[in-house]
């Protein structure tokens, strides 16, 4: 009889284990990929460009380019500079985007996965009007930053 307990106390102690060990395995595997997720998404360095960017923008005339559109995807070609292109280069600047801050819905077939999925990430809890957004390409690896903006001069 004592053997027979024992058999079933090792098996059922086996089993909690295990199970905790899947749990723990499961919610150790999405906080990794959450981590290496948010390696991509707003570094500081990134928001440090993206702010020194958006400040060279706004000299030369960014708030023309703020409209009611959802999304906007913004270049040199708006602001007839050639010192623009020199700053893309150096800051390894794939795309710049315009949107609305508290934008929740927009078309998301016309955008790539990769900037998808930093849409969703964002929080809309300050009171901007529009966001900065600016996609990063380091050796094919897109990492992405996002300052917001009140289409003032100076903010």
């Amino acid at each position: 009889m004592k053997r027979g307990f024992a058999l079933l106390e090792t098996i059922i102690v086996i089993t909690f284990l295990s199970v905790s060990m899947l749990m723990l395995y499961g919610t150790f595997n999405n906080m990794i990929n959450n981590s290496k997720k948010n390696i991509l998404y707003d570094d500081a360095s990134n928001i440090y460009k993206v702010h020194f960017v958006k400040e060279y923008l706004s000299l030369n005339n960014l708030n023309n380019l703020l409209d009611n559109s959802d999304i906007k995807t913004i270049s040199c070609d708006n602001f007839g500079f050639e010192s623009c292109n020199k700053i893309i280069d150096e800051f390894n600047i794939n795309k710049i985007y315009l949107s609305k801050y508290d934008l929740k819905e927009y078309k998301e077939d016309n955008y790539t996965s990769n900037f998808n999925n930093y849409m969703n990430t964002l929080s809309n809890k300050d009171n901007f009007k529009y966001r900065f957004i600016v996609e990063f390409n380091n050796n094919n690896t897109y990492s992405y930053a996002s300052i917001g903006l009140n289409g003032e001069d100076h903010e």
